[in-house]
Protein backbone atom coordinates (compact mmCIF):
# COMPACT_ATOMS: atom_id res chain seq x y z
CA UNK A 1 0.00 0.00 0.00
CA UNK A 2 2.92 2.03 0.74
CA UNK A 3 4.41 1.59 -2.88
CA UNK A 4 0.78 2.52 -4.33
CA UNK A 5 0.56 5.82 -2.42
CA UNK A 6 3.99 6.50 -3.18
CA UNK A 7 3.18 6.41 -6.57
CA UNK A 8 -0.03 8.78 -6.64
CA UNK A 9 1.82 11.19 -4.79
CA UNK A 10 4.50 11.00 -7.19
CA UNK A 11 1.74 11.26 -10.56
CA UNK A 12 0.41 14.32 -9.14
CA UNK A 13 3.50 16.09 -8.10
CA UNK A 14 4.53 15.81 -12.01
CA UNK A 15 0.50 16.28 -13.00
CA UNK A 16 1.20 19.37 -10.56
CA UNK A 17 4.14 20.41 -11.88
CA UNK A 18 3.54 20.05 -15.69
CA UNK A 19 0.75 22.19 -15.22
CA UNK A 20 2.56 24.71 -13.71
CA UNK A 21 5.70 24.37 -16.29
CA UNK A 22 2.80 25.14 -19.01
CA UNK A 23 1.18 27.91 -17.57
CA UNK A 24 4.39 29.49 -17.28
CA UNK A 25 5.46 28.82 -21.03
CA UNK A 26 2.20 30.83 -22.08
CA UNK A 27 2.89 33.20 -19.88
CA UNK A 28 6.64 34.17 -21.31
CA UNK A 29 5.42 32.88 -24.96
CA UNK A 30 2.85 35.81 -25.25
CA UNK A 31 4.20 38.81 -22.97
CA UNK A 32 2.27 42.25 -23.07
CA UNK A 33 4.74 43.82 -24.97
CA UNK A 34 4.62 47.77 -25.64
CA UNK A 35 5.67 48.97 -29.12
CA UNK A 36 7.00 53.02 -29.03
CA UNK A 37 8.27 55.60 -31.31
CA UNK A 38 8.25 58.43 -33.11
CA UNK A 39 6.13 60.23 -36.13
CA UNK A 40 8.09 63.03 -37.89
CA UNK A 41 7.83 64.20 -41.46
CA UNK A 42 10.22 64.03 -44.16
CA UNK A 43 12.08 67.62 -43.22
CA UNK A 44 12.58 66.20 -39.58
CA UNK A 45 9.79 67.95 -37.93
CA UNK A 46 7.26 66.27 -35.79
CA UNK A 47 3.83 64.98 -36.29
CA UNK A 48 2.24 65.93 -33.61
CA UNK A 49 -1.41 64.77 -33.51
CA UNK A 50 -0.88 62.20 -36.28
CA UNK A 51 -3.06 58.82 -36.16
CA UNK A 52 -1.22 55.46 -35.93
CA UNK A 53 -2.63 52.27 -37.04
CA UNK A 54 -1.54 48.80 -35.99
CA UNK A 55 -2.64 46.07 -38.24
CA UNK A 56 -2.53 42.13 -38.65
CA UNK A 57 -2.89 42.48 -42.36
CA UNK A 58 -1.01 44.68 -44.97
CA UNK A 59 -2.53 48.34 -45.63
CA UNK A 60 -4.11 48.60 -42.57
CA UNK A 61 -6.73 45.65 -43.53
CA UNK A 62 -7.11 44.59 -40.09
CA UNK A 63 -6.84 47.01 -37.74
CA UNK A 64 -6.27 45.80 -33.96
CA UNK A 65 -5.20 49.25 -32.22
CA UNK A 66 -5.12 52.72 -32.97
CA UNK A 67 -3.54 56.04 -31.22
CA UNK A 68 -2.61 59.86 -31.43
CA UNK A 69 0.81 61.27 -31.02
CA UNK A 70 1.17 63.95 -28.49
CA UNK A 71 2.67 66.90 -28.94
CA UNK A 72 6.68 65.61 -29.75
CA UNK A 73 5.19 63.16 -32.05
CA UNK A 74 5.49 60.48 -30.32
CA UNK A 75 3.04 57.32 -29.67
CA UNK A 76 2.47 54.07 -27.90
CA UNK A 77 0.56 50.74 -27.98
CA UNK A 78 0.35 48.82 -25.00
CA UNK A 79 -0.31 44.69 -24.37
CA UNK A 80 0.59 43.87 -27.82
CA UNK A 81 1.40 40.13 -28.42
CA UNK A 82 4.11 38.76 -29.68
CA UNK A 83 3.92 38.40 -33.80
CA UNK A 84 4.08 40.44 -36.56
CA UNK A 85 2.20 43.75 -37.58
CA UNK A 86 2.11 46.28 -40.03
CA UNK A 87 2.11 49.98 -38.90
CA UNK A 88 1.34 53.17 -40.86
CA UNK A 89 0.57 56.64 -39.28
CA UNK A 90 -1.87 59.70 -41.41
CA UNK A 91 -1.48 63.26 -41.19
CA UNK A 92 -3.37 66.33 -42.31
CA UNK A 93 -0.45 68.64 -42.89
CA UNK A 94 -2.65 71.66 -41.13
CA UNK A 95 -2.55 69.51 -37.94
CA UNK A 96 -6.69 69.40 -37.86
CA UNK A 97 -6.97 65.78 -38.32
CA UNK A 98 -10.26 65.76 -39.31
CA UNK A 99 -9.70 63.52 -42.23
CA UNK A 100 -13.04 64.03 -43.75
CA UNK A 101 -12.91 67.37 -44.38
CA UNK A 102 -13.70 67.81 -48.07
CA UNK A 103 -9.87 68.02 -50.18
CA UNK A 104 -7.96 67.41 -47.40
CA UNK A 105 -4.12 66.42 -48.30
CA UNK A 106 -3.19 63.82 -46.04
CA UNK A 107 0.12 62.30 -46.10
CA UNK A 108 0.69 58.62 -45.38
CA UNK A 109 3.50 56.92 -43.88
CA UNK A 110 5.21 54.13 -45.60
CA UNK A 111 4.01 50.73 -44.31
CA UNK A 112 6.79 49.59 -41.40
CA UNK A 113 6.24 45.58 -40.42
CA UNK A 114 7.15 45.14 -37.07
CA UNK A 115 7.93 41.73 -35.30
CA UNK A 116 6.85 41.86 -31.80
CA UNK A 117 8.94 39.68 -29.21
CA UNK A 118 8.81 42.14 -26.26
CA UNK A 119 9.31 45.77 -26.23
CA UNK A 120 9.84 47.15 -29.60
CA UNK A 121 10.55 50.45 -31.18
CA UNK A 122 9.03 51.64 -34.54
CA UNK A 123 9.67 55.15 -36.37
CA UNK A 124 7.83 56.06 -39.24
CA UNK A 125 8.77 58.83 -41.49
CA UNK A 126 5.98 60.55 -43.29
CA UNK A 127 7.36 59.92 -47.27
CA UNK A 128 6.19 60.71 -50.17
CA UNK A 129 4.55 58.19 -52.85
CA UNK A 130 5.04 59.48 -56.55
CA UNK A 131 1.38 58.56 -58.13
CA UNK A 132 1.41 56.19 -61.04
CA UNK A 133 -0.46 58.28 -62.81
CA UNK A 134 0.53 60.10 -65.79
CA UNK A 135 -1.60 63.63 -65.92
CA UNK A 136 0.13 66.62 -67.33
CA UNK A 137 -1.73 70.13 -66.77
CA UNK A 138 0.18 72.95 -68.69
CA UNK A 139 -0.75 76.47 -69.15
CA UNK A 140 1.46 76.51 -72.38
CA UNK A 141 0.38 73.38 -73.73
CA UNK A 142 -3.75 75.05 -74.05
CA UNK A 143 -5.06 74.27 -70.18
CA UNK A 144 -7.05 77.45 -69.22
CA UNK A 145 -7.34 78.48 -65.74
CA UNK A 146 -11.56 78.69 -64.66
CA UNK A 147 -11.63 81.50 -62.13
CA UNK A 148 -15.74 80.93 -62.42
CA UNK A 149 -15.45 77.21 -61.14
CA UNK A 150 -12.28 77.74 -58.73
CA UNK A 151 -12.08 79.13 -54.86
CA UNK A 152 -9.49 80.59 -53.01
CA UNK A 153 -10.55 81.34 -49.10
CA UNK A 154 -9.03 81.82 -45.73
CA UNK A 155 -9.93 81.89 -42.23
CA UNK A 156 -8.66 82.22 -39.03
CA UNK A 157 -10.21 81.98 -35.44
CA UNK A 158 -12.34 85.66 -35.36
CA UNK A 159 -10.86 87.46 -32.15
CA UNK A 160 -8.15 84.25 -31.68
CA UNK A 161 -10.48 82.56 -29.73
CA UNK A 162 -13.86 82.66 -31.27
CA UNK A 163 -15.06 80.73 -33.84
CA UNK A 164 -13.61 80.74 -37.62
CA UNK A 165 -14.10 83.73 -39.99
CA UNK A 166 -14.46 82.96 -43.39
CA UNK A 167 -13.87 85.04 -46.69
CA UNK A 168 -12.80 84.62 -50.15
CA UNK A 169 -11.37 86.55 -53.04
CA UNK A 170 -13.42 86.47 -56.70
CA UNK A 171 -10.58 87.62 -58.81
CA UNK A 172 -7.41 85.32 -59.09
CA UNK A 173 -4.95 83.80 -62.04
CA UNK A 174 -1.98 81.06 -62.66
CA UNK A 175 0.06 83.27 -64.86
CA UNK A 176 2.82 79.45 -64.90
CA UNK A 177 1.36 75.98 -63.92
CA UNK A 178 3.16 73.30 -65.33
CA UNK A 179 2.16 69.84 -63.80
CA UNK A 180 3.34 66.92 -64.35
CA UNK A 181 2.49 63.59 -62.11
CA UNK A 182 5.19 61.48 -63.49
CA UNK A 183 7.76 64.47 -62.70
CA UNK A 184 6.53 66.48 -59.60
CA UNK A 185 9.64 67.74 -58.93
CA UNK A 186 9.64 69.71 -62.87
CA UNK A 187 6.38 71.25 -61.49
CA UNK A 188 6.39 75.39 -61.66
CA UNK A 189 3.65 77.77 -59.87
CA UNK A 190 3.11 81.39 -60.03
CA UNK A 191 -0.41 81.98 -58.85
CA UNK A 192 -1.89 86.11 -57.49
CA UNK A 193 -4.70 86.83 -55.61
CA UNK A 194 -6.21 90.38 -56.30
CA UNK A 195 -6.75 91.12 -52.09
CA UNK A 196 -9.60 94.27 -53.05
CA UNK A 197 -11.95 91.04 -54.56
CA UNK A 198 -12.29 90.08 -50.95
CA UNK A 199 -15.72 88.73 -50.80
CA UNK A 200 -17.15 87.94 -46.93
CA UNK A 201 -20.48 88.93 -46.74
CA UNK A 202 -20.15 93.05 -46.04
CA UNK A 203 -19.78 94.88 -48.90
CA UNK A 204 -18.39 98.42 -48.61
CA UNK A 205 -20.78 100.97 -50.94
CA UNK A 206 -20.05 105.04 -51.22
CA UNK A 207 -21.47 106.21 -48.09
CA UNK A 208 -21.56 102.96 -46.02
CA UNK A 209 -18.92 100.69 -44.63
CA UNK A 210 -18.07 97.55 -44.83
CA UNK A 211 -15.39 94.80 -45.06
CA UNK A 212 -15.24 94.57 -48.42
CA UNK A 213 -13.81 96.20 -51.97
CA UNK A 214 -11.58 98.24 -52.09
CA UNK A 215 -12.38 100.64 -49.10
CA UNK A 216 -13.15 97.94 -46.78
CA UNK A 217 -11.13 97.40 -43.17
CA UNK A 218 -10.34 93.99 -44.56
CA UNK A 219 -8.40 95.74 -47.14
CA UNK A 220 -6.55 97.90 -45.18
CA UNK A 221 -6.01 95.76 -42.43
CA UNK A 222 -4.17 93.41 -45.44
CA UNK A 223 -2.22 96.41 -46.31
CA UNK A 224 -3.71 97.87 -49.43
CA UNK A 225 -2.65 101.81 -49.79
CA UNK A 226 -5.19 103.90 -51.90
CA UNK A 227 -3.62 106.83 -54.65
CA UNK A 228 -5.65 109.75 -53.54
CA UNK A 229 -4.71 111.63 -56.46
CA UNK A 230 -6.28 108.52 -58.39
CA UNK A 231 -10.14 109.20 -57.06
CA UNK A 232 -13.30 110.34 -58.78
CA UNK A 233 -16.32 112.01 -56.67
CA UNK A 234 -19.68 110.37 -55.52
CA UNK A 235 -23.01 111.63 -54.68
CA UNK A 236 -24.81 109.96 -51.20
CA UNK A 237 -28.34 109.48 -51.19
CA UNK A 238 -28.49 112.46 -49.13
CA UNK A 239 -26.87 114.41 -51.82
CA UNK A 240 -23.49 115.15 -49.88
CA UNK A 241 -21.03 114.79 -51.75
CA UNK A 242 -17.93 112.13 -51.21
CA UNK A 243 -14.86 112.70 -52.35
CA UNK A 244 -11.28 110.39 -53.26
CA UNK A 245 -13.84 107.40 -54.03
CA UNK A 246 -11.36 105.25 -55.79
CA UNK A 247 -11.09 105.02 -59.37
CA UNK A 248 -12.49 101.37 -60.96
CA UNK A 249 -10.24 101.66 -64.21
CA UNK A 250 -7.74 98.76 -64.56
CA UNK A 251 -4.07 99.44 -65.87
CA UNK A 252 -1.79 96.76 -66.70
CA UNK A 253 0.98 95.80 -63.70
CA UNK A 254 4.35 93.85 -63.88
CA UNK A 255 3.20 91.61 -61.50
CA UNK A 256 6.49 89.60 -61.32
CA UNK A 257 8.96 92.30 -61.56
CA UNK A 258 10.41 90.79 -64.66
CA UNK A 259 8.66 92.53 -67.89
CA UNK A 260 6.66 89.44 -68.79
CA UNK A 261 3.15 89.43 -69.73
CA UNK A 262 0.87 88.64 -67.20
CA UNK A 263 -3.09 88.33 -66.47
CA UNK A 264 -3.05 90.82 -63.60
CA UNK A 265 -4.77 94.03 -64.23
CA UNK A 266 -4.56 96.01 -61.56
CA UNK A 267 -7.00 98.88 -60.29
CA UNK A 268 -5.93 102.25 -61.21
CA UNK A 269 -6.41 103.35 -57.42
CA UNK A 270 -3.96 100.81 -55.77
CA UNK A 271 -0.27 101.37 -55.46
CA UNK A 272 2.59 99.06 -56.79
CA UNK A 273 2.33 95.31 -55.35
CA UNK A 274 -0.16 96.31 -52.46
CA UNK A 275 -3.57 95.25 -53.70
CA UNK A 276 -2.09 91.55 -54.87
CA UNK A 277 -0.85 88.57 -52.99
CA UNK A 278 1.70 86.37 -55.35
CA UNK A 279 2.88 82.49 -54.61
CA UNK A 280 5.70 81.16 -56.90
CA UNK A 281 7.17 77.93 -55.72
CA UNK A 282 10.65 76.99 -55.33
CA UNK A 283 10.54 73.32 -55.54
CA UNK A 284 7.47 70.46 -55.68
CA UNK A 285 8.03 66.78 -54.27
CA UNK A 286 5.50 63.94 -54.11
CA UNK A 287 4.33 64.04 -50.65
CA UNK A 288 1.97 61.32 -49.38
CA UNK A 289 -0.92 60.99 -51.49
CA UNK A 290 -0.04 64.33 -52.82
CA UNK A 291 2.46 66.71 -53.31
CA UNK A 292 4.19 69.23 -50.94
CA UNK A 293 5.67 73.03 -52.94
CA UNK A 294 7.70 74.83 -51.20
CA UNK A 295 7.44 78.72 -52.45
CA UNK A 296 7.83 82.26 -51.95
CA UNK A 297 4.30 84.31 -50.68
CA UNK A 298 4.34 87.63 -51.23
CA UNK A 299 2.10 90.01 -49.03
CA UNK A 300 2.00 93.08 -47.87
CA UNK A 301 5.37 94.14 -49.15
CA UNK A 302 7.09 91.36 -47.28
CA UNK A 303 8.10 87.86 -48.96
CA UNK A 304 8.20 84.70 -46.69
CA UNK A 305 8.46 81.02 -47.63
CA UNK A 306 5.75 78.83 -47.24
CA UNK A 307 4.58 75.33 -47.18
CA UNK A 308 1.74 74.52 -49.20
CA UNK A 309 0.17 71.01 -49.78
CA UNK A 310 -1.63 69.97 -52.61
CA UNK A 311 -3.21 66.83 -54.33
CA UNK A 312 -4.22 66.98 -57.61
CA UNK A 313 -7.61 65.33 -59.19
CA UNK A 314 -7.64 63.84 -62.90
CA UNK A 315 -11.26 65.58 -63.79
CA UNK A 316 -13.44 64.00 -66.64
CA UNK A 317 -14.03 64.76 -70.33
CA UNK A 318 -16.67 66.15 -72.57
CA UNK A 319 -17.70 66.22 -75.73
CA UNK A 320 -15.11 69.50 -76.02
CA UNK A 321 -13.35 70.20 -73.39
CA UNK A 322 -11.04 67.98 -70.92
CA UNK A 323 -10.89 69.09 -66.83
CA UNK A 324 -8.27 68.90 -64.09
CA UNK A 325 -8.47 69.72 -60.05
CA UNK A 326 -5.97 70.76 -57.18
CA UNK A 327 -7.14 70.92 -53.89
CA UNK A 328 -4.36 72.77 -51.41
CA UNK A 329 -3.79 74.58 -48.47
CA UNK A 330 -1.10 76.54 -46.65
CA UNK A 331 -1.03 79.01 -43.49
CA UNK A 332 0.63 81.64 -42.05
CA UNK A 333 1.64 83.89 -38.78
CA UNK A 334 0.30 86.91 -39.84
CA UNK A 335 1.43 89.48 -37.37
CA UNK A 336 4.71 88.04 -36.35
CA UNK A 337 5.83 87.22 -40.46
CA UNK A 338 3.79 89.67 -42.84
CA UNK A 339 2.67 92.95 -39.50
CA UNK A 340 -1.33 92.07 -39.82
CA UNK A 341 -2.12 94.45 -37.04
CA UNK A 342 -5.96 93.69 -36.98
CA UNK A 343 -7.31 93.54 -33.62
CA UNK A 344 -9.49 90.10 -34.68
CA UNK A 345 -6.52 88.41 -36.42
CA UNK A 346 -4.11 88.61 -33.26
CA UNK A 347 -1.41 86.52 -33.53
CA UNK A 348 -3.65 83.60 -35.22
CA UNK A 349 -2.55 82.22 -37.72
CA UNK A 350 -4.72 82.65 -41.66
CA UNK A 351 -4.83 79.85 -43.55
CA UNK A 352 -5.36 79.09 -47.21
CA UNK A 353 -7.25 77.03 -49.22
CA UNK A 354 -7.34 76.40 -52.72
CA UNK A 355 -10.22 74.10 -54.83
CA UNK A 356 -8.68 75.29 -58.59
CA UNK A 357 -10.08 74.12 -61.57
CA UNK A 358 -8.23 74.19 -65.25
CA UNK A 359 -9.85 72.78 -68.74
CA UNK A 360 -8.50 72.38 -71.86
CA UNK A 361 -10.36 71.94 -75.38
CA UNK A 362 -10.34 68.92 -77.07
Amino acid sequence: MKNIARILITAMAVTIMGVFFTQCDKETSTPAAKVTGKITLASGAVADGAVVVISSEPNAATVIARTITDELGMYSFLGIENGTYYMSARYEPSNNNNLKSMGTVVLTGKEVEVTVSGDQVADITMAGMVSSGDGVVSLSDGWIWDNTHSTIGFDFPYDEFNGLFKGHFSRAGFDVLEFDEMDPAATKIKAWVDITSIETGSASPPCGHGRDGITGCISGSFGVDLDVADTVNAFCQDGTLLTNWPNESKENYDLWGDQSATSYMKQSAIIGSTGVATFESTSVEAYGTGYHAKGDFTFMGVSKSVDMYFSYIEGYSSSSKEYSSFFGTFKFAALADFGVTSGHVGNASINVSLAVQFNKAL
